[in-house]
């Protein structure tokens, strides 16, 4: 059996769990922890913690895992889950395997997982039970209908969740955007065409690390390692070299890429790459969608 962990943020179930379930589903029965949230469109079984403040306790966890004795427990690279899983692991003396992108269920779980940077796939064999961390954008999202269990579990140890402190999101999310156009270093003199690009698409402006750097668009913007997974139906990298910290946010279903340079890596990532200056292209690529939409 596998125990699934909501990741709740203020009460709200985050979109990155039901990926989780859309793998649990692919492994075994499973059963998901929520804490804290209503579990309304959540597929499956559901235990619905009762009595817990807030989900970042390990303890309520290590009580789970003794009374239901799962296979694996997955938690998602968020927030939450990265708090949590560590703890958890290091009380129970399980193995933990992070970064996971692939994972199947056997007399041995068998994971794939990112390392060095995400530079390299490793492939692991790990007994059971063992608890996994997840990746975001690696499973189809599954909704449904949730068959409720309500458990009551007390915890006392002077723990106490004072606020969530958030990033100030600028009006946009950009992990939930479908179409998002992301600019890099190579863009930056056409920023305010690339945002006429993304109005025209109905889609939202990001960029890469360099560009956030310079205070040109928001923390809330950056695409990567070290900012935001997108997972929508279109990403557009403009003038992006590709480096290992910005692809590893992009998981969107289609990829686009617009590099001078042929030797980009951004292309090995993209579904079509176009080698042209960025500068150049934006202009004809601009008046062309118009005429299409016959806003000319």
């Amino acid at each position: 059996m596998i125990l699934v962990f909501a990741e709740v943020i203020e009460n709200r179930i985050e979109d990155v769990t039901y990926e989780l379930v859309a793998l649990a589903k692919q492994l075994g029965d499973y059963k998901v922890v929520v804490v804290g949230a209503d579990p309304k469109d959540i597929d499956g079984d559901v235990i619905q913690i009762d009595g817990i403040l807030h989900p970042y306790h390990y303890k309520v966890a290590e009580k789970l895992f003794e009374e239901y004795n799962p296979d694996a427990m997955l938690f998602a690279n968020a927030p939450f889950g990265m708090d949590l899983a560590p703890q958890l692991a290091g009380k129970l003396n399980l193995p933990l395997i992070t970064n996971v992108v692939k994972l199947e269920n056997g007399e041995r779980f068998k994971a794939t997982s990112l390392t060095y940077g995400g530079r390299v796939l490793v492939d692991l064999e790990v007994d059971k039970p063992a608890i996994f961390v997840v990746n975001r954008g690696c499973y189809e999202p599954v909704r449904g209908t949730p068959n409720v269990e309500k458990l009551s579990l007390a915890v006392e140890d002077g723990t106490e969740l004072l606020r969530v402190i958030k990033p100030e999101e600028a009006g946009v999310d950009i992990s939930k955007a479908d179409v998002v156009v992301s600019v890099g270093r190579g863009a930056i003199d056409s920023l305010e065409l690339a945002e006429e690009l993304a109005e025209l698409l109905n889609g939202v402006i990001a960029g890469s690390r360099p560009v956030i750097d310079q205070g040109l668009l928001p923390k809330t913007r950056q695409v990567g390692r070290s900012g935001k997974t997108v997972t929508g139906k279109l990403y557009l990298a403009l003038g992006i070299s590709g480096a290992t910290e910005h692809v590893e946010g992009v998981k969107a279903k289609n990829v686009i890429a617009v590099n001078v340079d042929k030797e980009a890596p951004i292309f090995r990532v993209a579904n079509v790459g176009v080698v042209a200056d960025v500068n150049e292209l934006l202009p004809v690529l601009i008046d062309k969608i118009k005429e299409a939409k016959g806003k000319r």
